[in-house]
């Protein structure tokens, strides 16, 4: 392990002992827990392998943005995607330890500025790290989180009631004067 690898990998394990504990004590938000205790292993060995290929020089290029290919639509179980919804979720004192452990790492390593600088794929992993703890990624503001497709309301039909023939009541109506003026 580096310098740069192992407290990232110390401070994340670390948040997925948390996580586990808290899913324990909790069935209620177990489930959202366990997805996001598997996407902190797959961040921790990704931001690894990025390392490793850019201390061997071996870094791969940075994709370009282009039109998007179309993927099969297969519903998955999705993370939330607001700012800090971890934290405020489980309002745990040990989640905030170890988002403040994060942020102090993201801050104070001159080697990590150096690693950004290179690969500014490792942003796409750390950038939804930062959301869900409340961080600030590295490099300033974040950017802005994509907007939904703006989907037109379906026209309504205009509603049809059903039209019935005025037909007399069953209990005839009497005026009232009617039957008073008899009892005089």
């Amino acid at each position: 392990m580096t310098p740069l690898t192992a407290p990232f990998r110390t401070i994340l394990e670390g948040l997925k002992v948390t996580l586990g504990l808290i899913a324990h004590r909790d069935t209620t938000v177990r489930a959202l827990l366990v997805l996001t205790w598997g996407r902190l292993g797959r961040t921790i060995q990704r931001f690894e392998r990025l390392v490793a290929l850019w201390q061997s020089g071996k870094l791969p290029k940075p994709r370009t943005r282009g039109p998007r290919a179309k993927r099969p639509a297969t519903p998955k179980p999705r993370l939330p995607r607001g700012q800090a919804w971890l934290v405020r979720r489980l309002q745990d004192y040990n989640v905030n330890t170890r988002a403040s452990q994060l942020q102090h790492f993201l801050a104070n390593t001159p080697e990590l500025a150096d690693f950004l600088a290179a690969a500014p794929q490792a942003n796409r992993l750390l950038r939804p790290l930062c959301r869900m703890l409340g961080l600030t990624p590295p490099g300033g503001k974040p950017p802005p989180a994509p907007r939904p497709p703006k989907i037109p309301p379906k026209p309504r039909p205009a509603p049809t009631w059903p039209t019935v023939a005025a037909q007399p009541h069953p209990i005839a109506f009497t005026p009232f004067s009617a039957i008073f003026s008899t009892a005089r």
